[in-house]
């Protein structure tokens, strides 16, 4: 069997790091084979015309020419280049419907959910669009058209269902399989606790809560931003950290590591006492960040959002806090550091989240719908 997998390329994404785990895990079977079709990057994409793009999803169709199984990931600006998100649907309905046609069969990973069927006001236009290409979408993902959804969690799986997908699995975000060189170590003082945020800095994902938080914590808690801007973007995320901290008067608390890779985020997560992920959005499906705290062997507090929440019914491996409730945070922070045994229990209860849905079974469990 040949399977093909339709993605970012490289590592510089979540969803590219995804795809590259994905496949690295698969068992060496020789008789399945797995080829990645990357998708260009963003910025690539948006210098083209919209003509330019209808061709451009030809050629991915074209491309897919000679495989048993074609495997998308999709998050929604993956084909916008020059549109809107209307267009950018457009265009993913076009890949699909054409994939259709040549009778291949399809999987569709969804790492986000469509937060446009939320937002459908009377005057907004566009995501009313939006719903109409979705509700086409929706329809060609059937048994009949062995073109079948994969979500990350239950919740995302009812919401698709509910807006029409017929034919949906759930598998859950795969986890990496990481060990640490206990010998790197940071020098700090016996009183200091490192809170540490991980993966690209991006709106959502709190930083400037975590600041707020910090702002109310003694001296000796420190904040360590793990990672950079997203290399897609062209914003001043690290500049407004920056001068935000300065303002609040606590610059000489915070890190920020620009871009690390993966043995320097080991370094800095390891060095860290707490992981924090101060989520500020309910419209996440997975999150790659979130696992790679949990395999840190430090406790983890994070969100109670919707995809946190459903890794915590399965293992109650976090501590969860409302996104905007700072005392709340203080409360969990002062918890985890005074209350070693409830510490070590989800350390404890991470430790088994993240051997269930390890990369090597989460490909296995992959497997099993190519082969059906």
């Amino acid at each position: 069997m040949k399977i093909l997998h339709v993605a970012p390329g490289g590592t510089t994404c979540g969803i590219a790091t995804y795809t590259s785990n994905l496949i690295k895990y698969f068992p060496d079977n020789g008789d399945v084979s797995h080829d990645l079709l990357p998708l260009p990057p963003k910025s690539v994409l948006s210098g083209f015309s919209e003509k330019e793009m209808r061709e451009w999803a030809k050629e991915i169709i074209d491309g897919c020419k000679g495989y048993d199984f074609i495997h998308l990931q999709n998050e929604f600006g993956l084909f916008q280049g020059p549109g809107d998100m209307p267009f950018a649907l457009s265009i993913f309905y076009d890949i699909l419907k054409g994939l259709i046609s040549r009778k291949h069969k399809i999987a569709v990973t969804f790492h986000s959910e469509p937060m446009f069927l939320k937002a459908m006001g009377a005057l907004n236009f566009e995501n009313k669009k939006c719903a109409r290409i979705w509700k086409k979408t929706a329809k060609l993902f059937t048994k009949k058209n062995n073109c079948i959804a994969i979500l990350h969690s239950e919740i995302s799986e009812n919401i698709f269902k509910e807006s029409g997908f017929k034919n949906t699995t759930i598998i859950i975000h795969g986890v990496l399989e990481r060990s640490f060189d206990k010998r790197r170590q940071l020098k700090k003082s016996s009183d200091s606790v490192v809170l540490s945020l991980f993966g690209y800095i991006s709106n959502y994902k709190g930083h400037e809560f975590a600041l707020s938080i910090l702002e109310l914590l003694p001296p000796n808690f420190k904040l360590s931003i793990i990672g950079g801007r997203h290399p897609e973007s062209s914003g001043e995320e690290i500049g407004r950290l920056l001068k935000l901290a300065t303002e609040m008067g606590l610059i000489d608390r915070v890190l920020i590591s620009g871009w690390v890779s993966p043995e320097e985020a080991d370094f800095y997560q390891q060095n860290a006492d707490i992981c924090l992920a101060p989520y500020q959005t309910q419209e996440l499906s997975a999150s790659g960040a979130i696992t790679w705290s949990l395999t840190s062997k430090k406790p983890v507090i994070a969100s109670n959002v919707n995809a946190f929440r459903n890794i915590n019914r399965d293992s109650q491996c976090m501590l969860l806090c409302h996104p905007y409730d700072r005392l709340e945070w203080i409360w969990a922070i002062k918890k985890v550091v005074e209350n070693k045994d409830f510490s070590q229990r989800i350390i404890k209860n991470a430790n088994k989240y993240c051997n269930k849905y390890s990369w090597t079974n989460t490909s296995l469990r992959h497997l099993k719908i190519y082969e059906r």
